[in-house]
């Protein structure tokens, strides 16, 4: 059971990263960038709920409150946001990804040297 439930958490995300590349492809057009945020949010959704289901979670409620404050920063900011600005908030929330993926680098990474 265990192998099938990681060989499952494996292929999910492979999955979400393959929607995140699509969708990622699909916001170079206005034309298909609506789709392009559908698809990356399905990915996202993915992901996260293959995260849930690894049983390494150590707690439930920082991914719940981290999804939550993201969720709203990213509503609201989408919302009043003028379009004029809209270069730099991208170019914030791409920023704000690399520093998110960086601490988990950095976290795995302290995780990994223990257990050695």
């Amino acid at each position: 059971m265990l192998d099938l439930r990681a060989s499952a958490i494996a292929v999910s995300y492979i999955v979400a990263a393959i929607l995140f590349i699509f969708g990622l492809k699909q916001l170079s057009s206005p034309a298909t960038a609506r789709a392009g945020n559908r698809l990356a949010a399905i990915g996202m959704a993915l992901a996260l709920a293959a995260t849930l289901l690894d049983r390494q979670i150590v707690s439930f409620w920082t991914i719940a409150i981290g999804t939550v404050i993201g969720a709203a920063v990213g509503i609201y900011f989408g919302r009043t946001v003028q379009m004029t600005a809209m270069p730099q908030m991208v170019a914030l929330f791409n920023g704000m990804g690399g520093a998110t993926a960086a601490l988990v680098s950095v976290a795995e990474f302290l995780r990994l040297t223990r257990i050695a």
